[in-house]
C-alpha cells in the first residue's frame, strides 16, 4: 500500500500546479495550526513554553484533519467559508476574553449575536494587537483560494493519502486521550469542575472543546435556572403598627451608571475631580468604595439582575434572556405587590437584552425604552439628561409610593457619545484619546445626576436613592486604571455603591466590599413592609452586622479580604503585549533582537 501511495503522490508531484498547491497547502496548515494554539494560549491565565509546544501539536493534527477534507473537496468556496468562519470565532472569542476575563460559550454567542453586532457598529467591542493573531495566516489562504483550485489542480486526487493522513492523525489523538485519561486529565474529570475545570479544557482541548461541553452541561433553560442561587432566607414582619398606618411608604430611586467603576468617582485632573457631585457623595452619604460587579454571560444586563433579583448571573448564558424563568425573588415585584409605582428607564433599545419582557416579568409595570420615550439615537442611545429629564416627569405624574430604576448610556464605551452634546475643555490636552473621551463623558453623567437627584431630594423628600456603576470601563493605561484584579484565573471589577437616604446619613465604609446582592435587602429592610427574600447580602445601611462572604464563580470569598486586595491594588505599566502574550521561547529570541 505504501509503495502505491508513494507512486502515486510522485506522480502526482511531477505536476508543477499541484507540486505548489501541495506545498502551499501545507505550509496553510501549519500556520492555521500555529494561529490556533496561539489564539488558544491567549486565553489561558498560566502560560508556558512547554504548554504552546503541545497546543501546537494538539492543533496541527486538528488542522490536519479539517483542512485535509476541505480541500479534498476542490471547492474554493467552501474552503473560503470554512476559514472566514474559523476567522470570525477567534477574534470574537479573543474580543470577548479581552473585555470579560472569561471564555465565550456557543449558546451564550448565539444568544447575544444582535447585542454583539450593535455594540461592534459603536466600536464598543475591545481593539488590542492580540486581534492580530486572527490574520496571521491570511496571505496563504488567498493564495489557496485564488492560486490552489486551478483545473490541474482538481484534476489530481489522492483520497488514499487524505485518508492515510486524516486516519493517523486522528489515531494519535485518541491516542493522546487515552494517556490523558489514565492520568485523569482528560476532559471527561475536567468537566465535572463548572469553573477551574473550564480552564484545563482550554488548555488541553481549546474553546472549542470547551463549548460543546457547555452545551452538554447547559442545553435546557431548566439546566440554567438550577444554576440560580439565591442564598439564605430572610424575612421580617412589617414594622407599621395599626396606629402608624398612615405612615408615608418610602420612595425608591435606583441609577445604574455605566462604566462607572470605583476609582472614576476618585479621580483627578490637574486637582479637580472628574465627577465632583459624585466624589462630594463620598462624605455625604452611606458611601461603599467597593462593590463586586456581576459581569458575567450578560455583560451589562447582570448588573440589573443581580441587584434587582439579589442573585448571581450565570457564566455561560445571559440570564436575562431567560424566556422560562420568572423572577422568584425579584425586589421589584414586592414592591409592586404592595402597591409601589414601578418603572424603569433606558435610553437604549429596550430589545436590548430582551429587557422590554425581562423587566415586565420582574415586575416593573411601565418600562420606557428610547423609543417609548421619543427620543433620537445621539451616538449610541438617547443622551442621559434627557432619561433624567423624562424620568423625573414620570415620577411627578404617578402615585406615590414609587420605585424608579434608570439606567443610564451615555458613558458606554467606546465613551464618545457625550462628544455629540457636551464636551469639557478641561480634557482636550489628555493624548489618550479613550481616557479623554472617558473623562468627557463622566463630566457630563456626574452634572445630570447631580441636576436629577436634586430634584428628587427637593420634591420628593421621603426617598432613598441608591447609584451604583454596573462595571469596569475596560481601560488600564498610565492616565487611568479601573478598579480589577486578576486571582487564580478569576476576574474581579469593582464599582462604587452611594446610599442618599431621607435623614441623610452618612458613613463610609473602610474595610468590607459590598455586593450586588446587597441592594435587594437594604430596600426590603427600609420598606416597613413585611418581606421573605432569599440572599447572601445584607442591608447596606447595617453597618455593624458581619457580612457574609461573596459568593463567586464558584467560590466564596471574604469581604474584608476582597477589600483589602483591591484597596492596595496598585496599576503596574503592563509589559510590552509581544512579551507578555508570546510563548517564552518566541519572546526570548525578540528581547535578544531588541538588546
Amino acid at each position: 500500500m505504501f509503495n502505491n501511495l508513494f507512486s502515486t503522490f510522485s506522480n502526482a508531484f511531477k505536476n508543477k500546479p499541484y507540486r505548489k498547491a501541495a506545498i502551499v497547502s501545507a505550509i496553510f496548515i501549519i500556520l492555521n495550526a500555529f494561529k490556533t494554539s496561539l489564539f488558544n494560549y491567549l486565553l489561558l491565565p498560566k502560560t508556558g513554553v512547554h504548554l504552546f509546544t503541545y497546543k501546537f501539536w494538539i492543533s496541527l493534527l486538528v488542522c490536519i484533519i479539517v483542512f485535509s477534507f476541505v480541500l479534498s473537496l476542490k471547492s474554493r468556496y467552501v474552503f473560503l467559508i470554512v476559514y472566514i468562519i474559523q476567522g470570525i470565532y477567534c477574534f470574537t472569542n479573543i474580543s470577548y476574553f479581552l473585555y470579560y476575563h472569561s471564555y465565550l460559550h456557543f449558546l451564550q454567542w448565539i444568544s447575544l449575536f444582535k447585542e454583539a453586532m450593535i455594540s461592534a457598529s459603536h466600536f464598543a467591542n475591545p481593539i488590542s494587537v492580540q486581534l492580530l493573531v486572527v490574520f496571521i495566516d491570511v496571505p496563504v489562504a488567498l493564495f489557496i483560494f485564488f492560486k490552489c483550485f486551478k483545473r490541474e489542480v482538481k484534476s489530481t486526487r489522492l483520497p488514499l493519502l487524505r485518508n492515510v493522513l486524516i486516519a493517523l492523525s486522528v489515531a494519535i489523538l485518541i491516542i493522546i486521550e487515552i494517556f490523558n485519561f489514565s492520568n485523569r486529565q482528560s476532559v471527561v474529570q475536567f468537566m465535572n469542575d463548572r469553573y477551574s475545570g473550564e480552564t484545563r479544557i482550554v488548555e488541553r482541548y481549546g474553546t472549542v472543546a470547551n463549548g460543546i461541553v457547555s452545551i452538554v452541561q447547559n442545553n435546557t433553560e431548566e439546566k440554567l435556572i438550577k444554576q440560580i442561587n439565591y442564598g439564605k432566607n430572610i424575612s421580617s414582619p412589617s414594622n407599621v403598627t395599626a396606629s402608624k398606618s398612615t405612615v408615608e411608604q418610602p420612595n425608591y430611586v435606583v441609577i445604574q451608571v455605566e462604566s462607572m467603576d470605583s476609582n472614576i468617582v476618585k479621580q483627578k485632573y490637574k486637582g479637580s475631580y472628574i465627577m465632583p457631585y459624585m466624589s462630594s457623595l463620598m462624605n455625604n452619604s452611606v458611601y461603599y468604595p467597593y462593590t463586586l460587579s456581576y459581569h458575567k454571560g450578560g455583560g451589562t444586563s447582570d448588573a440589573e439582575f443581580s441587584v434587582i433579583n439579589s442573585a448571581e448571573t450565570l457564566d455561560s448564558f445571559p440570564a436575562i434572556k431567560l424566556s422560562s424563568y420568572n423572577y422568584p425573588n425579584s425586589v421589584v415585584s414586592k414592591l409592586a405587590k404592595a402597591s409601589y409605582n414601578t418603572m424603569a428607564f433606558h435610553g437604549n433599545v429596550g430589545t436590548f437584552y430582551n429587557r422590554n419582557i425581562a423587566f415586565s416579568k420582574m415586575g416593573f409595570k411601565k418600562f420606557y425604552d428610547i423609543n417609548s420615550m421619543n427620543f433620537d439615537d445621539e451616538g449610541w442611545g438617547a443622551p442621559d439628561d434627557k432619561v433624567f429629564s423624562f424620568a423625573f416627569g414620570k415620577i411627578d405624574k404617578s402615585t406615590r409610593p414609587f420605585y424608579a430604576h434608570i439606567i443610564t448610556m451615555t458613558s458606554h464605551g467606546p465613551f464618545e457619545s457625550a462628544r455629540n452634546y457636551y464636551n469639557n475643555k478641561a480634557y482636550d490636552d489628555i493624548e489618550n484619546e479613550i481616557v479623554k473621551n472617558f473623562y468627557n463623558s463622566f463630566s457630563y453623567v456626574d452634572e445630570s445626576i447631580k441636576d436629577f437627584v436634586e430634584k428628587i431630594q427637593t420634591k420628593y423628600s421621603n426617598t432613598y436613592i441608591i447609584i451604583y456603576g454596573d462595571h469596569t470601563p475596560n481601560i488600564s493605561s498610565k492616565d487611568f486604571a479601573q478598579a480589577s484584579f486578576i486571582d487564580d484565573g478569576k476576574y474581579f471589577e469593582f464599582v462604587p455603591m452611594f446610599v442618599i437616604t431621607p435623614d441623610h446619613k452618612k458613613y463610609v465604609e473602610d474595610s468590607v466590599v459590598a455586593s450586588f446582592l446587597d441592594v435587594s435587602p437594604t430596600i426590603m429592610a427600609t420598606s416597613k413592609l413585611a418581606y421573605n427574600i432569599k440572599t447572601d447580602g445584607r442591608s447596606l445601611l447595617d453597618t455593624q452586622t458581619t457580612p457574609a462572604d461573596i459568593p463567586f464563580k464558584g467560590g466564596s470569598f471574604d469581604r474584608i479580604q476582597l477589600y483589602n486586595k483591591i484597596s492596595t491594588h496598585k496599576y503596574v505599566q503592563e509589559e510590552p503585549l509581544w512579551r507578555k502574550y508570546l510563548p517564552s521561547f518566541i519572546s526570548s529570541s525578540l528581547i535578544e533582537r531588541h538588546k
